[in-house]
C-alpha cells in the first residue's frame, strides 16, 4: 500500500507589544509519501488532520519577566477500511519552519520587514523543539468494510522569548503540520 501525507496549513497572525495572536487553521489535499500502514489481506488507511484553535499569545510585553505561551491541538483522524484485518496504522506528524526563519529560529513576520522569535515545542517544558518529524504514533485497528476510525490529539507548545523589543503591528507567519503514514 502506498504511503500518503497529508498537509494541513496553520495560519499565524500577531501583533507585538498590544496582542500577540498566533492562528491555525486550514486542510490541503492528500499526496504520496514515505511512512507505514501494515496488515495482512485486502484493506486501505486514510487521515485527516486539522488544527482545533488559534494559538493566541495574548498580550506580549517584552519587559515580562517570563515568556508569553501558550498551546493549541492537532487533531488525526485515522481511517482503516477492510474485511476485518488487524492492521497498525504508524505516523509522524512535522511542522516546517514556514517563511523567513529556520526550525531551530522560527519567525513571525512583521513591519517594515521586523521579525519577532518564537518556537513550537513537542512537551510543556518547551525542550524539544517540534521539527519536520516531531512526533510519532501507532495504533492498532481492527479494519471493518464501514470503516474503524481512531482520533489522537496532540498539542503543540508555543513560545516567545522575553525581551524581545520590535516596532509595534501586525506579525504573521505560516506553518504547515504534515502527517506521513
Amino acid at each position: 500500500m502506498p504511503a500518503r501525507s497529508v498537509a494541513a496549513t496553520m495560519k499565524r497572525t500577531a501583533r507585538s507589544t498590544s496582542a500577540l495572536v498566533l492562528g491555525l487553521a486550514g486542510l490541503l489535499g492528500m499526496h504520496d509519501a514515505d511512512a507505514a500502514c501494515t496488515g495482512v489481506g485486502l484493506f486501505s488507511c486514510s487521515a485527516t488532520v486539522s488544527v482545533s484553535q488559534p494559538l493566541a499569545f495574548g498580550n506580549y510585553n517584552p519587559a515580562n519577566a517570563t515568556p508569553a505561551d501558550n498551546t493549541t491541538t492537532i487533531k488525526v483522524v485515522g481511517t482503516i477500511t477492510g474485511l476485518g484485518i488487524l492492521v497498525r496504522l504508524s505516523y509522524t506528524i512535522g511542522l516546517d519552519a514556514g517563511a523567513g526563519g529556520t526550525i531551530a529560529d522560527r519567525r513571525l513576520a512583521g513591519p517594515s520587514g521586523g521579525s519577532l522569535p518564537y518556537n513550537l515545542y513537542t512537551t510543556n517544558a518547551r525542550t524539544l523543539v517540534w521539527g519536520a518529524a516531531g512526533a510519532s504514533d501507532s495504533y492498532d485497528a481492527l479494519a471493518s468494510l464501514g470503516g474503524t476510525s481512531v482520533t489522537n490529539n496532540y498539542t503543540v507548545y508555543g513560545r516567545i522569548p522575553v525581551g524581545q523589543y520590535v516596532v509595534p503591528g501586525a506579525y504573521s507567519n505560516i506553518i504547515t503540520v504534515t502527517v506521513t503514514y
